[in-house]
Protein backbone atom coordinates (compact mmCIF):
# COMPACT_ATOMS: atom_id res chain seq x y z
CA UNK A 1 0.00 0.00 0.00
CA UNK A 2 1.34 3.74 -0.73
CA UNK A 3 3.05 5.51 1.82
CA UNK A 4 1.17 8.68 1.19
CA UNK A 5 -2.55 9.74 0.60
CA UNK A 6 -4.19 12.11 0.07
CA UNK A 7 -8.49 12.61 -0.54
CA UNK A 8 -11.13 15.48 -1.68
CA UNK A 9 -14.94 15.97 -2.01
CA UNK A 10 -17.31 18.12 -2.23
CA UNK A 11 -21.05 17.14 -2.43
CA UNK A 12 -23.59 20.22 -2.81
CA UNK A 13 -27.43 19.29 -2.47
CA UNK A 14 -29.76 22.32 -3.40
CA UNK A 15 -33.24 23.17 -1.30
CA UNK A 16 -35.47 22.01 -4.06
CA UNK A 17 -33.62 18.39 -4.79
CA UNK A 18 -35.67 15.62 -4.82
CA UNK A 19 -34.40 12.25 -4.98
CA UNK A 20 -37.19 10.68 -6.30
CA UNK A 21 -36.43 7.20 -5.14
CA UNK A 22 -33.97 6.34 -2.12
CA UNK A 23 -33.46 9.10 0.44
CA UNK A 24 -31.00 11.96 1.66
CA UNK A 25 -30.04 12.17 5.01
CA UNK A 26 -30.45 16.21 5.22
CA UNK A 27 -31.35 18.86 1.96
CA UNK A 28 -30.04 22.14 1.40
CA UNK A 29 -26.14 21.58 2.55
CA UNK A 30 -22.78 21.83 1.10
CA UNK A 31 -20.33 19.38 2.54
CA UNK A 32 -16.58 19.29 2.01
CA UNK A 33 -14.30 16.57 3.09
CA UNK A 34 -10.17 16.76 2.80
CA UNK A 35 -8.07 14.01 4.41
CA UNK A 36 -4.52 13.57 4.26
CA UNK A 37 -2.37 10.46 5.59
CA UNK A 38 1.15 9.35 5.74
CA UNK A 39 2.03 5.20 6.63
CA UNK A 40 5.39 4.45 6.22
CA UNK A 41 6.15 0.88 7.08
CA UNK A 42 9.38 -0.02 9.33
CA UNK A 43 10.76 -2.89 7.79
CA UNK A 44 13.75 -2.95 9.84
CA UNK A 45 11.97 -2.96 13.44
CA UNK A 46 10.59 -6.33 14.72
CA UNK A 47 7.96 -5.72 16.48
CA UNK A 48 6.42 -2.57 15.04
CA UNK A 49 4.58 -3.00 11.21
CA UNK A 50 3.44 0.57 10.52
CA UNK A 51 2.99 3.94 11.77
CA UNK A 52 -0.09 6.30 10.73
CA UNK A 53 -0.52 10.01 10.81
CA UNK A 54 -3.62 11.30 9.61
CA UNK A 55 -5.47 14.22 9.49
CA UNK A 56 -9.03 15.23 8.40
CA UNK A 57 -11.26 17.76 7.83
CA UNK A 58 -14.94 18.44 7.54
CA UNK A 59 -16.77 21.56 6.41
CA UNK A 60 -20.93 21.50 6.09
CA UNK A 61 -22.56 24.72 5.34
CA UNK A 62 -26.20 25.80 4.34
CA UNK A 63 -26.02 25.73 0.39
CA UNK A 64 -25.95 28.73 0.09
CA UNK A 65 -22.66 29.10 2.19
CA UNK A 66 -24.11 31.59 4.62
CA UNK A 67 -24.01 29.80 7.38
CA UNK A 68 -21.23 27.04 8.97
CA UNK A 69 -23.44 23.74 10.84
CA UNK A 70 -20.62 21.47 11.35
CA UNK A 71 -17.18 21.56 11.07
CA UNK A 72 -14.66 18.62 12.57
CA UNK A 73 -10.97 18.33 12.73
CA UNK A 74 -9.50 14.70 13.79
CA UNK A 75 -5.95 13.79 14.20
CA UNK A 76 -5.23 10.31 14.42
CA UNK A 77 -2.21 8.52 15.16
CA UNK A 78 -1.94 4.74 15.15
CA UNK A 79 0.83 2.00 15.71
CA UNK A 80 0.28 -1.59 14.08
CA UNK A 81 2.18 -4.32 15.31
CA UNK A 82 3.49 -7.52 13.68
CA UNK A 83 0.72 -9.50 15.80
CA UNK A 84 -1.90 -7.32 13.82
CA UNK A 85 -2.81 -6.07 17.42
CA UNK A 86 -3.35 -1.87 16.96
CA UNK A 87 -3.28 1.47 19.06
CA UNK A 88 -4.99 4.77 18.13
CA UNK A 89 -5.35 7.95 19.41
CA UNK A 90 -7.37 10.52 17.91
CA UNK A 91 -7.02 14.10 18.87
CA UNK A 92 -11.36 16.01 17.83
CA UNK A 93 -11.84 18.96 17.25
CA UNK A 94 -15.64 20.18 16.68
CA UNK A 95 -18.10 23.22 16.29
CA UNK A 96 -21.89 22.33 15.85
CA UNK A 97 -24.48 24.70 15.09
CA UNK A 98 -28.15 24.04 16.51
CA UNK A 99 -31.25 25.97 14.57
CA UNK A 100 -33.66 24.80 17.70
CA UNK A 101 -33.18 23.20 20.88
CA UNK A 102 -32.39 19.65 21.14
CA UNK A 103 -33.69 16.79 23.15
CA UNK A 104 -30.59 14.84 24.20
CA UNK A 105 -32.41 12.56 26.80
CA UNK A 106 -35.60 12.01 29.13
CA UNK A 107 -35.40 16.01 31.30
CA UNK A 108 -32.25 17.31 29.38
CA UNK A 109 -32.64 19.47 26.28
CA UNK A 110 -30.10 21.68 24.95
CA UNK A 111 -30.63 24.84 24.30
CA UNK A 112 -30.36 26.81 20.83
CA UNK A 113 -27.06 27.89 19.48
CA UNK A 114 -23.82 27.72 18.79
CA UNK A 115 -20.89 25.11 20.35
CA UNK A 116 -17.73 23.97 20.25
CA UNK A 117 -16.05 21.14 21.62
CA UNK A 118 -12.64 19.09 21.51
CA UNK A 119 -11.99 15.04 23.07
CA UNK A 120 -9.47 12.46 23.07
CA UNK A 121 -9.80 8.83 21.81
CA UNK A 122 -8.06 6.30 22.82
CA UNK A 123 -8.55 2.48 21.40
CA UNK A 124 -6.69 -0.70 21.06
CA UNK A 125 -7.78 -3.62 18.87
CA UNK A 126 -6.54 -7.27 19.14
CA UNK A 127 -5.86 -8.93 16.00
CA UNK A 128 -8.63 -11.15 14.53
CA UNK A 129 -6.20 -14.06 14.23
CA UNK A 130 -6.77 -14.52 17.82
CA UNK A 131 -9.54 -17.01 19.29
CA UNK A 132 -10.94 -14.05 21.13
CA UNK A 133 -10.29 -10.69 19.80
CA UNK A 134 -12.06 -7.29 19.74
CA UNK A 135 -11.41 -3.78 20.49
CA UNK A 136 -11.36 -1.71 23.74
CA UNK A 137 -12.04 1.98 23.46
CA UNK A 138 -12.63 5.29 25.67
CA UNK A 139 -12.55 8.86 25.12
CA UNK A 140 -13.19 12.04 27.16
CA UNK A 141 -13.46 15.98 26.72
CA UNK A 142 -16.08 18.69 26.62
CA UNK A 143 -19.66 18.48 24.83
CA UNK A 144 -22.03 21.49 24.57
CA UNK A 145 -20.63 22.98 27.70
CA UNK A 146 -20.39 19.80 29.55
CA UNK A 147 -18.25 16.72 29.27
CA UNK A 148 -19.07 13.20 28.03
CA UNK A 149 -16.86 10.24 29.07
CA UNK A 150 -17.41 7.01 27.32
CA UNK A 151 -15.89 3.89 27.20
CA UNK A 152 -16.74 0.57 25.00
CA UNK A 153 -15.73 -2.82 23.93
CA UNK A 154 -16.86 -4.95 20.65
CA UNK A 155 -15.56 -8.41 20.67
CA UNK A 156 -15.39 -11.38 18.86
CA UNK A 157 -14.91 -14.78 20.24
CA UNK A 158 -14.72 -17.52 17.02
CA UNK A 159 -15.71 -21.14 18.85
CA UNK A 160 -14.75 -22.68 15.09
CA UNK A 161 -15.16 -21.44 11.43
CA UNK A 162 -18.93 -21.56 11.26
CA UNK A 163 -19.45 -20.47 14.68
CA UNK A 164 -18.85 -17.11 16.23
CA UNK A 165 -20.06 -14.76 18.72
CA UNK A 166 -19.68 -10.70 19.04
CA UNK A 167 -20.46 -9.38 22.25
CA UNK A 168 -20.36 -5.61 23.06
CA UNK A 169 -20.68 -3.07 25.43
CA UNK A 170 -20.75 1.15 25.07
CA UNK A 171 -20.78 3.12 28.52
CA UNK A 172 -21.44 6.58 28.61
CA UNK A 173 -21.42 9.48 30.79
CA UNK A 174 -22.94 12.93 30.33
CA UNK A 175 -22.52 16.28 32.57
CA UNK A 176 -24.39 19.10 31.45
CA UNK A 177 -25.33 22.41 32.61
CA UNK A 178 -29.01 21.85 31.41
CA UNK A 179 -28.84 18.10 33.25
CA UNK A 180 -26.95 14.99 33.81
CA UNK A 181 -27.38 10.89 31.89
CA UNK A 182 -26.20 7.96 31.25
CA UNK A 183 -26.96 6.70 27.87
CA UNK A 184 -25.81 2.95 27.98
CA UNK A 185 -25.66 0.05 25.49
CA UNK A 186 -25.08 -4.27 25.48
CA UNK A 187 -25.49 -6.30 22.61
CA UNK A 188 -24.65 -9.59 21.33
CA UNK A 189 -24.61 -11.01 17.98
CA UNK A 190 -23.84 -14.72 16.92
CA UNK A 191 -23.67 -15.80 12.98
CA UNK A 192 -23.39 -19.36 12.52
CA UNK A 193 -22.78 -20.56 8.78
CA UNK A 194 -23.30 -24.22 8.45
CA UNK A 195 -21.96 -23.94 4.21
CA UNK A 196 -20.59 -21.73 2.21
CA UNK A 197 -24.10 -21.12 0.94
CA UNK A 198 -25.98 -20.97 4.12
CA UNK A 199 -25.95 -18.32 7.13
CA UNK A 200 -28.02 -17.81 10.31
CA UNK A 201 -27.59 -14.39 12.39
CA UNK A 202 -28.78 -13.15 15.53
CA UNK A 203 -28.13 -9.90 17.07
CA UNK A 204 -29.61 -9.22 20.91
CA UNK A 205 -29.73 -5.31 22.15
CA UNK A 206 -30.56 -4.18 25.11
CA UNK A 207 -30.84 -0.42 26.06
CA UNK A 208 -31.06 0.02 30.38
CA UNK A 209 -31.42 4.11 29.52
CA UNK A 210 -34.84 3.57 27.27
CA UNK A 211 -35.94 0.48 28.80
CA UNK A 212 -35.73 -1.23 25.59
CA UNK A 213 -34.57 -5.00 24.37
CA UNK A 214 -34.13 -5.43 20.38
CA UNK A 215 -33.73 -9.41 18.89
CA UNK A 216 -33.51 -9.53 15.16
CA UNK A 217 -32.70 -13.47 13.06
CA UNK A 218 -31.27 -13.22 9.92
CA UNK A 219 -31.31 -16.47 7.65
CA UNK A 220 -29.77 -16.25 4.20
CA UNK A 221 -29.52 -19.27 1.72
CA UNK A 222 -27.93 -19.41 -1.94
CA UNK A 223 -30.11 -22.38 -3.11
CA UNK A 224 -28.52 -21.38 -6.57
CA UNK A 225 -25.17 -19.45 -7.49
CA UNK A 226 -26.80 -16.18 -7.58
CA UNK A 227 -30.00 -16.75 -6.20
CA UNK A 228 -31.23 -16.39 -2.79
CA UNK A 229 -33.46 -16.91 0.05
CA UNK A 230 -33.62 -14.38 2.68
CA UNK A 231 -35.71 -14.59 5.98
CA UNK A 232 -35.73 -11.73 8.45
CA UNK A 233 -37.45 -11.80 11.76
CA UNK A 234 -37.34 -8.74 14.21
CA UNK A 235 -39.19 -8.33 17.89
CA UNK A 236 -39.00 -5.10 19.69
CA UNK A 237 -39.73 -5.41 23.76
CA UNK A 238 -40.16 -2.71 26.45
CA UNK A 239 -38.71 -3.35 29.80
CA UNK A 240 -40.11 -0.84 31.99
CA UNK A 241 -41.82 -2.17 35.28
CA UNK A 242 -44.38 0.30 34.80
CA UNK A 243 -47.80 -1.60 33.90
CA UNK A 244 -49.04 0.86 31.57
CA UNK A 245 -46.33 0.59 29.03
CA UNK A 246 -47.07 -2.51 26.65
CA UNK A 247 -44.27 -5.22 26.78
CA UNK A 248 -44.52 -6.10 23.35
CA UNK A 249 -43.37 -3.01 21.25
CA UNK A 250 -43.18 -4.35 17.47
CA UNK A 251 -42.52 -7.26 15.88
CA UNK A 252 -42.51 -8.12 11.98
CA UNK A 253 -41.28 -10.94 9.78
CA UNK A 254 -39.78 -10.18 5.96
CA UNK A 255 -39.14 -13.27 3.34
CA UNK A 256 -36.92 -12.15 0.26
CA UNK A 257 -36.19 -14.14 -2.94
CA UNK A 258 -33.81 -13.25 -5.31
CA UNK A 259 -33.45 -15.78 -8.70
CA UNK A 260 -30.75 -14.80 -11.19
CA UNK A 261 -31.48 -15.28 -14.88
CA UNK A 262 -29.19 -15.84 -17.29
CA UNK A 263 -30.13 -15.38 -21.34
Amino acid sequence: PAQYGFGIEHLLIGKDFNPEMGFVRRSDYRNTIATAKYSPRLKKSKTIRQLTFQGSLEYVQNSAATRLMNRDQQADFAVEWHNSDKLTVSLLDQYEFLPANFRIATGVTVPQGSYNYRSVVGSYALGQQRVVSGTLSASRGSFYNGTRTTAGYSGRQSFSSRFIMEPGITVNRVDLPYGAFSANLLNTRIVVTPTPRMQAASLLQFNPSTHTMTASARFRWEYIPGSELFVVYTDGRNTSPAPSVPGLLNRSIAVKVTRLLRF
